[in-house]
């Protein structure tokens, strides 16, 4: 997977959450989150594999009655402004 399609996988997932919110949780998202995860970090993306390790966890938190749903929102907000700044003609991350 190139930086361009792992950047359309995070659009679509980011989107997915954004309608369906952190209430219930699919088990395969964050099976998704994880493949994502490994892919970013396979093309050395340092940044991306942070903030969706960190989307994850909290995502784990919330399935887990550890964390609330805000939690999530502030990590999916990071992710998408990340998201949004990457270059589909680099294999680099811009920020």
């Amino acid at each position: 997977m190139a930086v361009e399609e792992l950047k359309t996988e995070l659009e679509k997932l980011i989107s997915g959450l954004t309608s369906s919110g952190f209430d219930s949780i699919d088990s395969g998202v964050l099976e998704k989150l994880r493949v994502l995860a490994a892919t970013a970090e396979r093309l050395n993306m340092k940044t991306g594999l942070q903030l969706i390790e960190n989307l994850s966890g909290a995502m784990k938190a919330i399935q887990e009655g550890k964390s609330k749903a805000e939690s999530g929102n502030i990590r999916l907000t990071a992710l998408d402004f990340y998201v949004k700044k990457l270059s589909g003609e680099a294999n680099t991350e811009e920020l």
